[in-house]
């Protein structure tokens, strides 16, 4: 489930937006300081993180490298009265959606938060097929991976047969237990998907 989370120590910035976020049928929920928030979130909550730079303890710059750290799937905001070129450059350079500068209008903020679950829910899809991904692989034999790769370099099977010492036909078997086991129906599809978790 989606969240949006406002990470500032200023009480009226935090109640005030949350008014704006849920008169526009969101749901906030408000944190004083980096380490409450911190303390409360789970690292595979996906969702947006509006993050105030100026607080006591973490700041929301080190706040937003140790949602990195973690691996958060949070798509990042930055919000400041005190706005200045390096840390707008270290805050994008971290990838936060934007930095924007106190106080916001909701014309500007609601369109990026909208941009931030998206992101948020795309790097969720990800990590789930990565680990599909990974499942996969660990069910191939070692004679099942050498054949992948052969099979991705568009190697036929009487080119397989001479390069591991095989008969044709346990290369037919060996290649159909692959496609079976990666969940593809030829080799195209399966050079799509070594291509796409090689990056």
């Amino acid at each position: 489930m989606s969240a949006i989370f406002l990470v500032d120590d200023d009480r009226d910035v935090r109640e005030s937006l949350q008014w704006m976020l849920e008169a526009k049928g969101m749901q906030a929920e408000g944190f004083d300081c980096a380490d409450a928030f911190l303390n409360a979130m789970d690292p595979d909550q996906v969702g947006v993180a509006i993050l105030d730079i100026e607080m006591p303890g973490l700041d929301g710059l080190a706040l937003q490298q140790e949602l990195n750290r973690r691996g958060s799937l949070l798509s990042v905001i930055i919000l400041t009265g005190h706005a200045n070129v390096p840390r707008a450059v270290a805050a994008l350079k971290a990838g936060a959606l934007d930095f924007l500068e106190k106080p916001v209008e909701g014309e500007r903020l609601l369109p990026l938060i909208e941009r931030g679950l998206k992101a948020s829910r795309e790097r969720q899809q990800e990590d789930s097929l990565a680990g599909d991904w990974e499942t996969r692989v660990a069910q191939l034999t070692e004679r099942e991976n050498q054949l992948m790769q052969l099979v991705v370099e568009g190697k036929t099977n009487k080119e397989i047969c001479d390069k591991l010492f095989i008969a044709q036909r346990t290369v037919e078997i060996h290649r159909a237990n692959l496609l079976k086991k990666m969940g593809v129906k030829n080799a195209a599809e399966l050079a799509f998907l070594v291509g796409r978790n090689r990056k």
